[in-house]
């Protein structure tokens, strides 16, 4: 990559802009060193981090990076012997728990946000939080070392805190018995030295050492012989102190020079995870969309230079699909340099993993290098100097140029004859094609556009210009090129008529055709973008009424779910409720036991299940439906009661039926009824099972293999269900065994109040291995 192009693309500008937002001076530092990614891959992988960055920044906040600091330099030290000050190790401290805190914001932001980039990025970061308490114990908040970092500190310290009151002590205590031979009754400090100001006349009346003499000669001040020996023991405690004191750092920069390597893992990830919210910061003020990078196409939606301001007109810009070369023209003053330089700048962004300020998500290709030819030097003067200087820089291109280089040309072949300029860059635009460049070039030379529409790699542009208002409009129109609009504005200015058909006479009757049909193509593509707006405004309407369908059709549906569940609710309240009434009932059945059993009791009963059922609007239910056709022997159900049951017998009118439900029958209303697909059971016809309401009573139960408790218990369950459902005969198959078992059940079975008999079953149904009961129904 040419530092020449980082220049004329103003890239510098776009670092210093990072650099303001990052939060620490590591993140400033690399903000300012920033440089496109080599590869694809790694710019793709930048902006995923950028992009979750900026996530990150939105639904979470702006993480910490409070004592963050350039350490290198430190541990560079450390590892080398030497000794850190209280200051630098306080710095250390600081670093490790700054760095704690960053990398504990990442990970309690994942946990509600999707991080995977910046979670691995934290990943090997070392905690050394044994080693930020070492320096703590020893190292106050305000950079002094603390007295308990060792004994000897702690006693010297101790000591000259004594003495020090003790000089406070004698002074205090000479200034008011020599009050009357001071100057004032003060204490003053000549250097490391307490003085009393002694007028000059009594300094013979105070043993002490003379320390100064006013500039008036008038006042001695004295340090008194008491305080100077104390003085010169505290000098030797402070002495003793600082010998201490670089002990303790020395002991403490040699921990730090042993977690050192560590240190520096952890500065490396700081300072690029600072660059990456910084990026991310610059992306949010700027309203920034994520470029997606591809092979050489570029697709620019309101693009607009980050210098300009965010009301500035946008451009839409295509190439490398359909072709590789863009040629753009129009006046001066109308855009063309600043549109080479928002794909060029734009470009470098992209491959930097910055966001873009764009419209909307934009398509920037990936390229090795990018080729700037830019210069503002239009004087006739150094017409010679200028396209030298611009041809040495072409030259150089031409020799590093590849398939995958972006070309960006201003003025190509300007500053010479335009004759030989335009033969001159045609040649150029050719070698350029040939390699396979994406180039984008302005020019004035009438001659390229035609070119660009023989060149079928080629695309004409134009920016646009308002003849009315003499003014140009800043917008970049693709597939059409630049008029002169020469006559046009200067008939505007006032120019006379006679001039102007004179001017007309002398340009060629095919330019005037060009210029006609350029003009037509402007306002069929002002038309077409007329068009466009609109139906991209009735699209946008369209958009907005189907997201309000898909939340009204939401709400619907969380509605739904909210009804079903509370008749799920419901429903499970109901059938708790039947459980309990059931258990009731089977509790008084088995009171009832050992008496007998009369049919109204059990009606009584049933009365007590069906007062559980909710009531249910069965004639709205039924509306519009006709009473089903009824047979004797059919399977039914009894709508209102939700109980299946068989027709005994139907009624001549046929509007109502007998139905057998169980051990009952009930005269129900033939509307009532819902004949079942199933076929009914005849009764003549034994079968292993029979249906008590919605409840299957089988005609034989096994308990081979239960203890006796249990399989008397289920025994009784079993009979009581039996007598219920109205099963005159059933089997209990309790296997051979042991016998203790079988006589168990049988001496069980002969004094139970259900059983007419038992008797062992016949071979066909099991033998000696089961008992056959006739129930008392």
């Amino acid at each position: 990559m040419f530092t020449r192009s980082l220049e004329a693309l103003e890239y510098d500008w776009v670092r210093q802009r990072v650099a303001d937002e990052a939060m620490s001076s590591l993140g400033k530092q690399l903000a300012h060193t920033m440089l496109p990614c080599p590869s694809r891959q790694e710019a793709e992988q930048a902006l995923a981090q950028v992009d979750e960055a900026y996530r990150c920044l939105l639904r979470a906040g702006t993480p910490p990076f409070a004592g963050i600091t350039q350490i290198r330099p430190l541990l560079s030290r450390a590892k080398v012997g030497g000794v850190l000050g209280a200051e630098q190790v306080l710095a250390i401290a600081q670093f490790i728990a700054g760095g704690r805190a960053f990398r504990q914001f990442i990970e309690h932001a994942a946990i509600e946000i999707e991080l995977p980039l910046l979670s691995a990025l934290v990943a090997p970061m070392a905690d050394l939080r044994r080693t930020e308490q070492e320096i703590r114990q020893m190292v106050s908040d305000d950079g002094q070392v603390l007295d308990h970092a060792s004994a000897v500190l702690l006693q010297l310290r101790s000591e000259r805190r004594r003495r020090e009151g003790e000089v406070r002590m004698t002074l205090d205590r000479l200034l008011r018995t020599h009050q009357k031979l001071l100057q004032e009754p003060i204490v003053a400090m000549r250097g490391p030295y307490h003085c009393l100001p002694v007028r000059v006349e009594h300094k013979n009346q105070i043993r002490g050492i003379v320390r100064d003499v006013s500039s008036s000669g008038s006042t001695v001040f004295i340090e008194p012989r008491a305080v100077s020996e104390i003085g010169e023991r505290i000098r030797e405690i402070e002495v003793l102190e600082e010998r201490e004191i670089e002990r303790i750092l020395q002991q403490i920069s040699a921990v730090i020079a042993t977690v050192a390597e560590e240190l520096e893992v952890n500065v490396g990830i700081l300072e690029e995870a600072d660059l990456i919210f910084a990026k991310a910061g610059y992306a949010r003020r700027i309203d920034g969309k994520r470029p997606q990078l591809t092979d050489g196409v570029w697709r620019l939606y309101g693009a607009r230079h980050p210098q300009l301001h965010p009301e500035g007109v946008p451009i839409d810009v295509e190439l490398g699909a359909e072709f590789r070369l863009l040629i753009i023209t129009g006046p001066n003053t109308g855009g063309k340099t600043v549109t080479l330089k928002t794909v060029g700048l734009l470009t470098l962004m992209a491959m930097s993993g910055l966001f873009l300020p764009t419209r909307r998500e934009s398509e920037v290709g990936f390229c090795a290098d990018v080729f700037v030819d830019i210069g503002d030097e239009q004087s006739i003067e150094q017409s010679l100097s200028t396209f030298s200087s611009h041809m040495t820089n072409i030259i150089r291109m031409l020799r590093e140029v590849r398939e995958n280089s972006l070309v960006l040309l201003d003025e190509l072949g300007a500053g010479t004859d335009p004759t030989e300029g335009s033969a001159l860059a045609i040649a150029i635009l050719d070698r350029l094609t040939q390699v396979g460049a994406r180039v984008m070039a302005t020019t004035h030379y009438a001659e390229l556009k035609g070119y660009a529409f023989h060149n079928p790699h080629a695309m004409n542009a134009s920016m646009e210009f308002d003849v009315a208002s003499l003014r140009p409009t800043y917008r970049l129109l693709m597939g059409v090129p630049g008029r002169s609009n020469a006559l046009a504005i200067a008939q505007r200015l006032g120019l006379p008529d006679d001039i102007l058909a004179a001017a007309r006479e002398h340009v060629a009757e095919t330019d005037v055709h060009v210029e006609e049909l350029i003009g037509k193509l402007e306002a069929a593509n002002r038309e077409a973008e007329r068009l466009r707006d609109e139906a991209a405004r009735a699209w946008m309407a369209a958009r907005a009424q189907q997201e309000k369908l898909d939340a009204r059709e939401m709400a619907l549906d969380k509605e739904l779910v909210d009804v079903r569940e509370r008749a799920r609710n419901e429903a499970a309240s109901i059938v708790e409720q039947a459980q309990q009434e059931a258990e009731r009932i089977i509790r008084e059945l088995r009171q009832m036991r050992h008496t007998s059993v009369k049919d109204h009791e059990l009606v009584e009963l049933r009365k007590g299940l069906e007062a559980l059922v909710p009531e249910r609007r069965a004639a709205t239910r039924r509306s519009g439906k006709t009473s089903p056709k009824l047979a004797a022997g059919q399977r039914v159900r009894v709508v209102s009661l939700g109980q299946k049951g068989d027709v005994v017998e139907v009624a001549p009118d046929h509007k109502s039926a007998l139905v057998q439900l169980g051990a009952m029958r009930m005269k129900v209303a033939a509307n009532d009824l819902e004949v079942l697909a199933e076929a009914a059971e005849p009764v003549a016809i034994s079968h292993s099972k029979r249906r008590v309401g919605n409840k299957d009573v089988r005609m034989q139960l096994d308990v081979r293999g239960e203890t006796v408790d249990d399989a008397l218990m289920r025994i009784d369950k079993y009979l009581d269900d039996a007598v219920v459902a109205g099963l005159s005969r059933i089997v209990i198959i309790h296997g051979k065994g042991t016998g203790a078992l079988k006589a168990a059940i049988r001496r069980h079975l002969q004094g139970h109040p259900q059983v007419k008999t038992s008797e062992p079953a016949a071979q066909s149904e099991g033998g000696d291995g089961a008992t056959v009961v006739s129930v008392r129904i």
